[in-house]
């Protein structure tokens, strides 16, 4: 079995997901895909590549999503951190939450997020320390987030709900949608902490989703972006992504 035991996984699961709130009214990392919930898939693919410690950061409805932890944690070691505010502080506070509670280096990942655990292996196994996974998207595609590199193959913007525009396609090239998984050695993790820090310590920022602070911080550092061709993941956001899920779910477990 493939080992990845030094780093550890932090999920982000606080939110509340309102664009579901017509399949579910529980986080919707509980929803079932094929036979098991979002959440079990993301501790399977961990347990599967040898992962040991996980940060969960977790906060709408909480006691459910601790519950199902609970009962998926074989071989495990999982911390959770709750951000009680989420209505008021976004996703990029709940990853500072989790980079504060990591050790090490780190794996991130959007909790809505499913995917096949080869795709995960084949990201982990990559070279590059630091990266952001990036799948198959078309670059007029508003909703997805579209990541821009530089002739190194380093992730130097990333651009969320609207088009690229012509000037960022001068400077950078399109290379497909980051799918919500990026991984950072211990160094970059104290570098981005610092960062997020800053960045929240404004009232009027708590909400911005984590690509903002995100933005600034790779323009810095060096983050690779990781290619990946397999289409066999889905972040869900609406019912329509639920569908598309659960139609595939056979290949997911691959």
């Amino acid at each position: 079995m493939t080992n990845f035991s030094e780093h550890t996984a932090v999920v982000l699961l606080a939110g509340y997901g309102s664009r579901l709130s017509g399949l579910t009214r529980d986080p919707k990392s509980l929803l079932k895909v094929g036979d098991r919930s979002i959440l079990k898939r993301h501790l399977a693919a961990f347990r599967r590549l040898g992962f040991r410690r996980v940060v969960l950061v977790v906060g709408y409805r909480k006691d459910l999503v601790i519950a199902e932890a609970g009962a998926a944690a074989d071989a495990l070691e999982i911390h959770v951190v709750a951000n009680d505010d989420y209505e008021r502080k976004g996703n990029g506070c709940s990853l500072l939450m989790g980079l504060e509670a990591a050790k090490g280096a780190v794996v991130v990942f959007d909790g809505d997020l499913v995917y096949s655990p080869s795709i995960l292996e084949r990201f982990m196994a990559g070279s590059a320390r630091n990266a952001v996974l990036i799948g198959p998207a078309a670059m007029d595609d508003v909703e997805c987030t579209k990541a821009l590199t530089d002739e190194t193959n380093h992730v130097r913007k990333m651009v969320d709900k609207r088009l690229i525009s012509d000037e960022e396609l001068i400077a950078h090239r399109f290379a497909g949608e980051a799918i919500g998984v990026m991984k950072f050695d211990d160094a970059h993790r104290l570098h981005l902490i610092e960062l997020l820090r800053d960045y929240y310590s404004e009232e009027n920022r708590l909400l911005h989703n984590w690509e903002h602070p995100l933005n600034r911080f790779i323009a810095r550092h060096d983050v690779a972006g990781h290619h990946e061709a397999s289409e066999d993941w889905i972040e869900i956001d609406t019912p329509e992504d639920f569908e598309a899920a659960c139609a595939k779910a056979d290949r997911l477990d691959s």
